[in-house]
């Protein structure tokens, strides 16, 4: 028999509760995303997922004009054991931000803390935008889980309410002459979760970085010869801890 589910390359995210045979009402945004921008038609397939029941089969049974009803054909996958990757970022411009949520996301960042440090320009951010970029980027990555995004907070007040135990990895180009401050990161990353800090455009202050030294469980990283951008550095650090200890360490060992 043909699987159905190869057709249906269109996810949706669905948060409210999936079962089989479930009749289901998307309405809205998703509503124009699928009429208007991947022009499905009835008795077309898709796919539907949450966090909590994982991802099903369904087919578009009726189109309206301020919703669509959906039937659950079959399940496809279930809700299985994600690493535990913090990301704590100062935000920037709007373009670079969100670019940093998504790829975030595509990475498979499981809660996301948006921080101020003496540096950062930005004081407000948009949340619900932010949930809608998560959104968009776990149906597109193919991912079943939705990280989680906080309240703008400051560095300060999240650090000292830290759960000691989860290691953060903060990128720190000031320790590239210091081999001192170096350490090995093998013996550092033997679990599956850990958290990312990237500072602001301009780097942390001299202040933040006297203060981060003096937690242990923060260990400051460098990242290379050359000054990233904070988008650029949020991928580059989080692929490094995907290396050591996350979803490329088994192919990191294979190609030893």
């Amino acid at each position: 028999m043909l699987d159905l589910s190869y057709k249906a390359k269109v996810r949706i995210y669905f948060p409210k509760k999936i079962s089989l045979k479930q009749t289901v009402t998307i309405t809205t945004k998703q509503l124009h995303y699928l009429i208007n921008v991947m022009r499905k038609k009835k008795d077309d397939t898709l796919l539907i997922f949450n966090s909590v029941d994982g991802e099903y089969l369904a087919k578009i049974s009726q189109i309206y004009k301020k919703h669509i009803v959906l039937i659950v054909l079959k399940k496809i996958r279930n809700v299985e054991t994600e690493i535990d990757l913090w990301i704590l970022f100062a935000p920037v411009k709007k373009a670079p931000t969100e670019y940093i949520i998504q790829k975030a996301t595509e990475l498979g960042a499981s809660k996301i803390f948006p921080i101020i440090t003496d540096r950062t320009n930005i004081k407000q951010i948009n949340l619900k935008r932010m949930q809608d970029i998560v959104i968009e980027a776990s149906e597109q990555c193919e991912r079943l889980t939705i990280p989680e995004i906080f309240e703008l907070r400051k560095l300060k007040d999240l650090i000292e309410s830290w759960d000691q135990k989860r290691i953060i990895l903060h990128g720190d180009e000031t320790i590239r002459n210091q081999d001192e401050i170096k350490f090995d990161f093998q013996n550092i990353y033997s679990k599956s979760s850990g958290a990312i800090l990237i500072g602001p455009e301009g780097g942390f202050s001299s202040d933040e970085i006297d203060y981060l030294r003096k937690k242990p469980f923060i260990k400051p990283t460098d990242l290379g010869s050359r000054i990233l951008r904070s988008d650029t550095a949020v991928i580059a650090i989080i692929v490094l801890w995907h290396c050591l200890n996350g979803n490329m360490k088994k192919y990191m060992q294979l190609n030893n």
